[in-house]
């Protein structure tokens, strides 16, 4: 509650000071779109653990197909007011949103034994309100140099679906996760913005983030073709886990949602889900003036 009153507090002070500055200065306003890099955090490093788990299967004589799809580069949006201050300077409050998204299928199987596949589909959304400081370059030519900094803040969610099939004999099991998480961030960047006319302006620009969301909660639903159903609901955890399942005798990292954080002999580094939304990106753009 504390960390959404921060963030209404510091929306609502820079609506307020920018409606106040709009009167007296010119103001612009800033579209744009581009592809941008996401470091991503404990999802993929998940998904390396599957890879390991195929490998290990694959020592013991499983045949596999597949390998986890990381998640990572995309596209991103935003939308901002910016207001003309002297010298050149100038302060904005934007609103952006970008997903990132890559559904994996995993298979293995084991003559006499059987078979099991797992399909993956998480898909990550992040939604900043911004705050930045800028500056541009003075002059009357029609090509201007700029740089921004500032802080953000990121309402942020995390969805995953995973379908698990088995033979024999015949069986099949579906979970489903919906978790949102919030915190503050960090950006910069540099660009050069070309004159149209008096009013437009095209321009690019290499962007760089800084925001790591560590306190996911939420919900997570399991049903199966037995006919058993559940529902967790708590906090998301990383751990470490040691493979009681195939026999490799090795830890695999592991997720689960649950109220307390996972403890016993097979559990080992537990911690609170991370995702790192930290990137670079390069963007385009127009930019209006009023």
């Amino acid at each position: 509650m504390k960390r959404k009153l921060t963030a209404l507090s510091m929306l609502l002070f820079a609506i307020f000071t920018l409606t106040g500055m709009s009167h007296a200065q010119k103001f612009r306003i800033k579209l744009s779109g581009g592809y941008g890099t996401m470091a991503t955090g404990d999802y993929n490093s998940f998904g390396a653990g599957l890879d390991d788990l195929l490998r290990a299967l694959e020592a013991l004589g499983a045949t596999t197909e597949g390998s986890f799809n990381k998640i990572g580069p995309g596209f991103e949006y935003e939308l901002e007011f910016i207001v003309s201050l002297p010298a050149g300077f100038g302060v904005g409050v934007g609103v952006g949103y970008l997903q990132r998204s890559n559904t994996t299928e995993l298979s293995a199987s084991i003559p006499l034994l059987g078979s099991a596949s797992a399909s993956i589909d998480p898909k990550i959304k992040a939604m900043p309100i911004n705050i930045s400081g800028y500056y541009f370059t003075p002059g009357v030519t029609p090509l201007k140099f700029f740089v921004y900094g500032g802080i953000g803040y990121y309402y942020g969610t995390l969805t995953t679906d995973i379908r698990e099939e088995s033979t024999p004999p015949d069986f099949w099991s579906e979970q489903e996760a919906k978790l949102k998480d919030q915190s503050f961030g960090l950006h910069g960047g540099v660009g050069l913005e070309l004159k149209v006319d008096s009013r437009i302006a095209v321009f690019f620009e290499g962007r760089a983030r800084y925001c790591k969301l560590t306190s996911w909660n939420g919900d997570g639903t399991y049903e199966d073709s037995l006919g058993f159903t559940d529902t967790d609901v708590g906090v998301m955890w990383y751990f470490e886990e040691l493979d009681q399942d195939y026999g490799t005798g090795e830890w695999f990292p592991g997720i689960t949602i649950a109220t307390g954080r996972p403890t016993g002999p097979n559990f080992r580094n537990v911690r609170e889900f991370e995702v790192n939304l930290s990137g670079i990106s390069l963007r385009a753009g127009i930019r209006i003036n009023f």
